[in-house]
């Protein structure tokens, strides 16, 4: 069967833009049951429906995969005959001593970033209000807008100038990594930066924009940092962390940095664990959810003592950052419980317009604004501005209401600071709804919508405020300023929660709309994200309403159900946006009758277990590939059978320093001066350029034996495979690249990431 492929290695050698695979459709001509599947121009799409367009493919081509795989070769053997449990211990204590500094560092940052945002906002509403004291609308409006314009021109410079990376939340980078996608930079110092100066502006600016989005990428990047430990720029290469710089160790910790970021931002440790389980991990296992846990308490506790004084009282008081008040007597009625469903169905329904409409502003975007830095802060300014009018002068859409209308629930244990409204321009004792949703920061806006009471909003403020909040978290997405969306959806969804609390209430008694502001909350996040278990533990933590799970539950399912009948999340779509190749589950379903050998690269350059130096040097030189597998000729020659793998960049390492072959036969040498410690360290950083290597004449007919560095126990499928089997193999295994062969154990394919698309 490989009889096809027996030709001289030379004449195998293929450039991999010429590669078949890369041209090939397996669905091109497939007319009869998957005709559905047919590229279409449909921005946004339902789950496992989806197969990327020719463009599409084109665009990810040069994206490379991590490997996650264990590179079992012969120095990783000897070295594991000397591995001590002295030696294990000391690995293991050494993740937990960098968890606890994970944590540590990541609860300083979101203490920082809260404390500079309370100041920032602090400084706009006291001289805004100033003016408002006065009277003077106008400066009182000039002041307030002119401050948030200058927030968000610093944000977006800010971006402008370490780079889009820093923009928007980051999750779906953070996805990709972890997923195994190679995301350039994503994780770098400048991003890290540039992400914590730009979300402490744009947070600041009144752009219906979140912190939580933002903390996950900055948490995934000093998890990343901290782990690795290491300088490229610097040479600074410290080896008691060489045991964790490996793409393995260093998703797991990344996949920590996610959880404990979230939880920091929130004050949710449990709700951290559950997102990274949920949502951004692709790989998981028992032993990473403790080491979760521990970091995001560690976090979640840093945060909170320094936000109480540096431990000035004696007292920890852990109330979440938007307390729900306790009710004593009343939760909700049986019948409620339908109400509740038809929450989770808008949730559902809002959710899903959020993503359609949000998915074709970001394509406008990057077709129409491009990368231009001068076309993106000119939108960043003039949403800025709309925001800022809308906010301002939408406050004086309804007249001013006395404070003594306000309710206070006997039977409720709650802060009763969540009842004071914004006066804006109303006489004393009176205020304004819409100023007191719109003309603040957004927490205290949440605070209303959950308080307690009866008779602080009327209908028609709430209809205008649930509006203006989709609206513009819609046009506020994607922007070149760091920002999330947990925050905004939230708003949306206790907008139209507690709307819709009221509007029934007119006709039953005894509804508390205020719990219905709390599951419209939970549902519109559920909608737009499509996260379930989190999502309810997240909202648990923050409000402490756990009388309310069975509510939250039932909105958070029945709203992913119905968002998914439209498409997938908004994650999922911005990750195909920008050209990250994410592997799902589970393949489409359109590839239910196709066979690997259909899509897998046949044109394979292989390399025998004893190569000469010239061989090597031509072979690199002439493609691009990433991985070669390693082969045995046979009694005749002419065979090419499977033995191993080995990577390109290990094949430099070797050329590199120079490890040539000392042998005379079937005999492998393990060279003294290159074992184990030396090897993992050398490849554990940028790879030498082969353009810098100057060989001899006899160096060039010199050979390096790579049986002791390839991978012997690197995964295989036979041709016969079909695509769903290998897809499942690959994804589940988190690999980077998967050989094929035939019945007789000769290579006769290849499966990379971009082959499964």
């Amino acid at each position: 069967m490989g009889s096809s492929l027996n030709k001289p290695l030379s004449d195998r050698v293929e450039d991999i833009d010429n590669q078949s695979s890369m041209v090939y459709d397996p669905w091109r001509n497939r007319g009869d049951v998957n005709s559905t599947y047919h590229s279409s121009s449909s921005v946004t799409h339902r789950r496992r429906n989806h197969r990327l367009s020719p463009l599409e493919k084109q665009k990810m081509k040069n994206v490379q995969s991590l490997d996650f795989s264990v590179n079992d070769n012969l120095l990783q053997r000897a070295e594991s005959e000397k591995t001590t449990k002295g030696l294990h211990l000391k690995k293991t204590f050494g993740k937990w001593i960098i968890c606890l500094f994970l944590g540590v560092v990541v609860g300083c940052i979101a203490y920082v970033i809260k404390m500079v945002v309370q100041l920032l906002q602090g400084l706009k509403f006291h001289y805004t209000n100033h003016y408002v004291s006065k009277g003077l609308q106008s400066e009182a409006f000039l002041t307030f807008s002119g401050i948030n314009l200058l927030f968000v021109f610093l944000s977006s410079l800010m971006v402008i100038v370490v780079g889009p990376l820093a923009s928007s939340s980051g999750i779906p980078e953070v996805k990709g990594i972890l997923n195994g996608v190679k995301v350039r930079e994503a994780l770098g110092f400048k991003p890290l930066f540039g992400k914590i100066i730009s979300l402490v502006l744009s947070y600041s600016s009144g752009l219906f924009v979140g912190p939580e989005g933002p903390m996950i990428h900055i948490g995934s990047a000093v998890a990343a940092a901290i782990s690795q430990f290491k300088s490229s720029t610097l040479g600074f290469y410290p080896s008691i962390f060489s045991s964790y710089r490996n793409d393995r160790d260093k998703r797991d910790f990344i996949s920590i940095g996610a959880a404990t970021g979230l939880a920091a931002a929130f004050g949710a440790p449990i709700g951290g664990v559950l997102f990274s389980i949920e949502e951004v991990s692709s790989f998981w296992s028992r032993q990473l959810t403790w080491r979760t846990f521990f970091t995001c308490v560690i976090a979640a506790f840093t945060t909170n003592f320094l936000l109480q004084g540096i431990g000035s009282s004696p007292d920890m008081h852990d109330t979440g950052l938007l307390t729900f008040g306790f009710s004593r007597l009343y939760l909700f009625r049986y019948s409620e419980l339908l109400c509740f469903c038809f929450l989770g169905l808008i949730g559902g329904l809002l959710g899903a317009f959020f993503v359609f409409l949000n998915i074709h502003l970001n394509k406008w975007r990057k077709e129409k604004l491009k990368q231009n830095p001068f076309l993106r802060l000119f939108e960043a300014l003039v949403v800025s501005i709309i925001t800022s009018v809308v906010c301002y002068y939408a406050s004086f859409i309804f007249d001013c209401r006395y404070q003594s209308n306000i309710v206070i629930e006997a039977t409720v244990c709650e802060d009763q600071s969540n009842t004071e409204m914004v006066q804006f321009f109303c006489p004393d004792g009176m205020y304004s709804e819409l100023g007191s949703l719109l003309f603040g920061n957004q927490d205290q806006a949440l605070r209303r919508l959950y308080s307690r009471t009866n008779n602080m909003f009327t209908l028609p403020p709430l209809l205008v405020f649930t509006l203006i909040s989709l609206l513009f978290s819609i046009w506020s997405s994607g922007l070149w300023v760091a920002g999330g969306l947990f925050v905004p959806m939230m708003m949306v969804g206790a907008g139209f929660g507690r709307l819709f609390g009221q509007t029934i209430s007119m006709w039953f008694t005894n509804i508390d709309s205020s719990i219905y502001a709390l599951v419209g909350s939970a549902a519109m996040m559920a909608g737009y994200c499509r996260m379930t278990v989190c999502i309810v533990v997240i909202m648990v933590e923050l409000t402490e309403g756990t009388q309310y799970l069975v509510p939250i539950i039932l909105a958070v399912m029945v709203s992913k159900w119905v968002g998914d009948f439209f498409n997938e999340s908004v994650y999922e779509h911005l990750m195909e946006q920008k050209s990250i190749p994410f592997l799902q589950t589970k393949p489409p379903h359109s590839t239910n009758s196709i066979r690997i050998s259909d899509v897998m690269s046949k044109n394979v350059v292989v390399l025998p277990e004893v190569c000469q130096v010239r061989l090597l040097v031509n072979i690199l030189n002439s493609n691009n590939h990433h991985a070669f597998p390693v082969i045995n000729s046979g009694a005749h020659d002419i065979q090419r059978l499977y033995r191993g793998i080995i990577l390109r960049d290990h094949i430099l390492v070797l050329l590199f320093y120079r490890v040539f072959y000392r042998g005379t036969g079937e005999e492998i040498y393990l060279d003294e001066n290159f074992d184990f410690d030396k090897f993992t360290t050398e490849t554990s950083k940028s790879p030498p350029q082969l353009s810098e290597m100057n060989f001899d004449q006899y160096e060039l007919d010199s050979f390096i034996d790579l049986r002791p560095y390839m991978n012997s126990s690197g995964m295989t499928i036979h041709n016969t495979f079909s695509f769903v089997e290998a897809y499942k193999l690959f994804r589940n295994m988190g690999l980077r690249h998967l050989p094929v062969i035939d019945i007789n154990n000769e290579v006769v394919g290849m499966v990379t990431r971009k082959d499964l698309f």
